[in-house]
């Protein structure tokens, strides 16, 4: 009597995959395996390195490995003990890392899996391009382990034809080897018609300019800073406030000075997501993203599927995910993002926030998770 199959045993690295915390990297590894543990035929062991409630997907298997991984030498402990140790144990097909850190091939070879084959995503090398923004010993960590992890895997994935072409060029790895696998917004973005809530909410009943993302010095939220204020210098008679959607991510001593002299038109209003973040976007006069450097900017997409008007850097991907839907200023000029924002708040945005929603349907995760289904497929081993 012939047997079934066995399964592909995939074990991806789910660290990123945090109840009610999720940034860049937790939406996609969540919204990729929303997708791929329904896959037919596959066994997909999920390795945390704390409990976590949620995030249980058909099909899944569960794991709480090692210590709380949140540190770089504690990021180290487990990816070369704790990793390499359940890999082992639960005898993996393959493993993948959505989050750009991989197990040594030695750390492998400890526990007799040193053939194992590797997958991993790696969103940016912004560690390598803009590493005054991070912690010293955060980026030192990224720079040894990414490099190496980019020569050992068998499969890259990144979510850019920008990010692909900086991994080739900066690791020389093959692009025949690297998948783009893009990002999508987090949820169901739509324009809303009732903007007068979300004004009365954030802005005091006054029009506003909206940034969403974390604080760290890359955003640069702070040129935004001296941008609005520049803004407001030439035209006191416009009413429209500046309202900053997010928390600290590394230490901006730049903009931590902001904060103290920004007066009363900033708004912080910490961290939204789900309907609030929809309205926030919706709501505003125009979504601005002065980033110095991005891996993909999901932003950017969410407020233009929302019917918000884009403002974008020019800087890395910007341009490619943003197309001719967005008004583009050079990241570190004020007074040219000063120029964007009296467009924005003098001109009819009707046909930015059309060119926008068209723009914003180009990305959905189904596609996205179709490549990395396709993709992970040729790990599998020969029957």
């Amino acid at each position: 009597m012939a047997h079934a199959p066995r399964p592909f045993r995939l074990a991806v690295n789910a660290r990123w995959l945090l109840a009610d915390s999720l940034e860049g990297t937790g939406w996609y590894s969540h919204r990729l395996l929303e997708r791929l543990c329904a896959t037919p035929g596959w066994e997909v062991h999920l390795f945390f390195d704390r409990y976590v409630e949620g995030f249980d997907y058909p099909g899944a298997v569960k794991h709480v490995v090692g210590l709380p991984a949140r540190h770089p030498w504690l990021w180290k402990l487990w990816n070369e003990r704790s990793v390499p140790w359940l890999l082992c144990r639960i005898k993996a097909d393959a493993y993948w890392s959505p989050d750009g850190l991989l197990p040594s091939r030695r750390a492998l070879k400890r526990v007799g899996l040193g053939g194992l084959p590797l997958a991993v995503t790696v969103h940016d090398l912004n560690f390598v391009h803009q590493p005054e923004g991070i912690p010293p010993r955060v980026g030192q960590y990224y720079q040894s382990v990414v490099s190496r992890g980019v020569a050992e895997a068998n499969l890259l994935f990144t979510v850019s034809q920008t990010s692909k072409n900086d991994l080739a060029a900066t690791y020389g790895a093959d692009l025949e080897r690297i998948v783009v696998t893009p990002n999508a917004p987090q949820q169901d973005f739509k324009p809303l018609a009732n903007v007068d809530e979300a004004r009365r909410r954030w802005a005091g009943g006054h029009p506003y300019f909206v940034f969403v993302g974390a604080f760290t010095p890359r955003k640069n939220v702070a040129t935004l800073i001296r941008a609005f204020q520049t803004f407001k210098t030439r035209h006191p008679e416009r009413p429209e406030q500046l309202v900053l959607v997010g928390n600290p991510l590394h230490r901006d001593a730049e903009l931590e000075q902001l904060s103290r002299t920004a007066g009363p038109a900033v708004h912080w209003v910490g961290r939204a997501e789900g309907s609030d973040l929809n309205a926030l976007y919706s709501g505003a006069v125009a979504f601005c993203f002065p980033s110095k450097f991005e891996g993909f900017g999901i932003p950017l997409i969410e407020a233009m599927a929302s019917g918000c008007p884009v403002l974008s850097s020019t800087a890395s991907c910007m341009p490619e995910i943003a197309g001719d839907a967005a008004r583009y200023a050079a990241p570190d000029d004020a007074d040219a993002w000063a120029e964007l924002l009296y467009r924005a708040a003098t001109e009819d945005p009707h046909e930015w926030v059309q060119r926008g929603l068209a723009q914003a349907a180009r990305y959905d995760w189904d596609r996205s998770a179709a490549a990395a289904r396709s993709a992970l497929e040729t790990l599998r081993p020969a029957p």
